[in-house]
């Protein structure tokens, strides 16, 4: 937690998680090699400060995740649902729409300790500290990774723009409006899984927070939705997304890799993370979490190397 801000750094995972290739490993170890000082002179980095929501049965426990994520000095919480069973969920079986439900009930427990809430999807690297990003958009309630989109995230809207979120990556500001949002989009999933309609949280997510949004207005209730170019995922395309030379407001486009398996370095060096949702198993994820580490430090530096000033932390 930073006392700078009052931040929570959030995630969830399931059992299957913590098996295989080593999904999760490679997303704390992104996250580890993020680094800072305190004001004391204290060396630290964004994975000690890391709590996961791990999603296990009735009587589980967080052991597995614990025993995993304890070298890079994450922390681990149950969960607990008779559907938590150690299987890979598939696409939109019953497990995996619960996932919607595990992670606005995980958001949901920080923002009402009046705590900032950085929720992260746990299949993305990192490559810059996102933290900077965020900090100088204070007057931004609720932000949200997107699809490729020339777009402006750093005035405050009363909407999202009609595109679609990822939400693989989500800030939200402690306030009680923005508990209160959050707490209608998990009444709106709710609402359609009792009416055998059940839904996806980032199908759901937009239109539930426009729903309040719209009516306060900005004022309020802000939002934006973050730059596709800067925090990109692999269902645009294998090397993120590209507005150049875009009109404000249209789609933007991803490149096709070169004949090395490289993405344009200029693409590559507004990365500040890279989410692989649309990309097979979790085992699979982490290979392409690898080549996408390997790209970076090859076409750019070392990760870190580009990560604006954070003020410093208590």
């Amino acid at each position: 937690m930073f006392m700078m801000a009052q931040i929570s750094i959030l995630s969830i995972a399931s059992e299957f998680s913590f098996m295989g290739d080593g999904m999760w490993q490679l997303f704390l170890q992104s996250l580890q090699n993020i680094t800072f000082a305190h004001r004391d002179g204290r060396q630290d980095h964004l994975a000690a400060h890391l709590v996961a929501t791990v999603m296990t049965l009735p009587n589980g426990t967080a052991d597995n995740c614990t025993h995993v994520s304890q070298p890079y000095g994450a922390r681990c919480v149950p969960i607990t649902c008779p559907m938590f069973t150690h299987e890979n969920y598939g696409y939109k079986s019953p497990p995996f729409y619960a996932l919607s439900f595990a992670k606005t009930l995980t958001i949901l427990d920080a923002l009402t300790l009046g705590l900032d809430v950085f929720f992260l999807d746990a299949d993305q690297v990192f490559f810059r500290n996102p933290l900077p990003y965020f900090m100088a958009r204070p007057h931004i309630d609720i932000m949200v990774s997107g699809d490729c989109q020339k777009r402006d995230d750093t005035v405050p809207q009363d909407r999202f723009p009609p595109i679609g979120s990822n939400i693989g990556v989500l800030y939200l500001r402690a306030r009680p409006i923005v508990t209160r949002a959050i707490t209608n989009w998990l009444a709106w999933l709710v609402n359609l899984a009792l009416s055998n309609r059940p839904s996806l949280d980032q199908s759901t997510f937009n239109e539930a927070i426009n729903w309040m949004a719209i009516d306060l207005g900005a004022k309020t209730l802000s939002v934006a939705m973050l730059l596709g170019e800067t925090f990109s995922y692999w269902c645009m395309g294998q090397c993120g997304c590209d507005t150049t030379g875009v009109q404000f407001g249209e789609r933007g486009r991803s490149h096709m890799r070169g004949p090395d398996g490289m993405c344009p370095v200029a693409t590559v060096r507004e990365w500040v993370s890279f989410h692989v949702p649309c990309d097979g198993d979790m085992n699979q994820k982490a290979r392409t979490m690898r080549e996408l580490l390997a790209m970076y430090q090859r076409l750019v530096g070392p990760v870190h190397s580009l990560s604006s000033p954070m003020a410093t932390a208590t």
